[in-house]
């Protein structure tokens, strides 16, 4: 009955899309992007003769997840070729990396498509990064005997997994053949439904900000606008932190604002000029400016731009979830969010309870908070325990690769 339910959800999600397309933007990427899917793959994998292994992630951020995961396999098996899938149009069109080879829509989990796909690609291994758990693909993979992996897969009790009627979603738990989670409640969790083909490996997304961190990136154009003033930069805004930000940017000159927003439409960038002032658009920025705030109206730039920071405030925090904090975090610097959606995060929770980030409720506590760090000591003494929480996680990646190739050669 189950299965039958979920089939017709599916089924409908296929029915409204081009009536969905039409409305937004966003669905339209979705819809189009998954027209001729088929024909698509086919044809792109013509003529390939390397053995393949397929990674699928949501979006942008599980793909940052997943990477450090793909160096490695790919530095032990370098004539496999990586096809990457993502569900999300934000991911599809963001991600753009040399290493992978093949870039694909998820097709829609229907039993037709997820037969169809594994035809096609027919890969050695699979892996889900973190939340991805798709019926028909998991039961086509386990039917085909594909080695599949969930990768830094994180739980809670609150998920239908763990719920008495929860035994329908736990079938697919089963399908995989190991789950790499982040920390021991997950583990635990698993255990207590009997599932115990889990380990504990990490968060991999702690080798991914470490390894940006090592490689560095210069933005001669942003030091220049910089002057030697402190730097507070406001990454993923999101029009529910408009509250907060916009009155403690127009109270506070003394920073200099880097304002990189999650939507980089112009309506909202519109808005961002509109509500503060002093801003100029990072495609305008000349050698020199005497404005204090700089929006960064492109992708891509987020994660190394925090190097120029001593603040940073992550948005997100008031709407569904905050976005990447452990990019701001290697860095070494006091990290504010919104305060109503952050607990389900694993490293915003750590970091709270050791007093190096802050959940904030309005622009007068934020204020607060940042003046306590004129004291040099408490300042230190944040950066020390950031440092030391970002060291001890280090090593996820090598950790998820020594269990693949570990289970693989058995």
């Amino acid at each position: 009955m189950r299965t039958l339910l979920y089939n017709v959800s599916i089924l409908l999600l296929k029915g409204i899309l081009p009536l969905l397309a039409r409305l937004s933007a966003k669905a339209n990427l979705f819809y189009q992007g998954r027209k001729n899917l088929f024909s698509t793959i086919e044809l792109e994998l013509r003529g390939n003769s390397n053995p393949l292994f397929w990674v699928h992630c949501s979006s942008v951020g599980e793909f940052e997840q997943g990477l450090p995961v793909i160096e490695l396999l790919k530095e032990k098996q370098p004539t496999w070729k990586v096809v990457v899938t993502f569900f999300s149009p934000s991911g599809y069109e963001a991600v753009n990396h040399p290493i992978i080879d093949y870039k694909f829509y998820l097709p829609i989990d229907t039993k037709s498509n997820a037969t169809q796909f594994i035809n096609l690609i027919q890969p050695k291994v699979a892996l889900f990064i973190k939340y991805e758990f798709w019926y028909h693909f998991l039961k086509e993979l386990n039917a085909k005997q594909v080695p599949t992996y969930s990768v830094s897969s994180i739980f809670r009790p609150s998920q239908t997994f763990f719920k008495w009627y929860g035994g329908w979603n736990r079938k697919m738990l089963r399908r995989f053949n190991h789950f790499m989670v982040q920390d021991q409640v997950s583990l635990k969790l698993l255990n207590s439904i009997g599932i115990n083909n889990a380990s504990l490996t990490g968060d991999t997304r702690f080798d991914r900000v470490i390894k940006l961190k090592q490689q560095g990136a210069t933005f001669p154009e942003i030091d220049s606008f910089i002057r030697g003033k402190k730097v507070f930069i406001i990454g993923s805004l999101r029009p529910e932190d408009d509250g907060i930000i916009f009155p403690f940017v127009n109270a506070n000159p003394e920073f200099a604002y880097i304002i990189a927003p999650h939507d980089i439409t112009e309506k909202y960038i519109l808005k961002i000029e509109q509500s503060i002032s002093s801003t100029i658009r990072h495609s305008m920025l000349q050698e020199h400016s005497n404005k204090k705030v700089l929006i960064i109206d492109s992708i891509g730039k987020l994660s190394r731009l925090y190097q120029l920071a001593d603040f940073a405030y992550v948005g997100g925090g008031f709407s569904d979830g905050i976005h990447n904090i452990l990019e701001p975090a290697v860095y070494n610097i006091p990290i504010f969010f919104g305060n109503q959606h952050y607990k389900k995060y694993k490293e915003a929770v750590d970091l709270v309870r050791l007093e190096a980030a802050f959940p904030v409720q309005n622009s007068s506590s934020l204020e607060t908070l940042v003046n306590k760090f004129a004291n040099p000591t408490v300042l230190k003494n944040v950066s020390k325990k950031m440092e030391e929480y970002v060291k001890s996680n280090e090593g996820a990646a090598r950790k998820v690769v020594s269990l693949i190739n570990e289970q693989n050669a058995s």
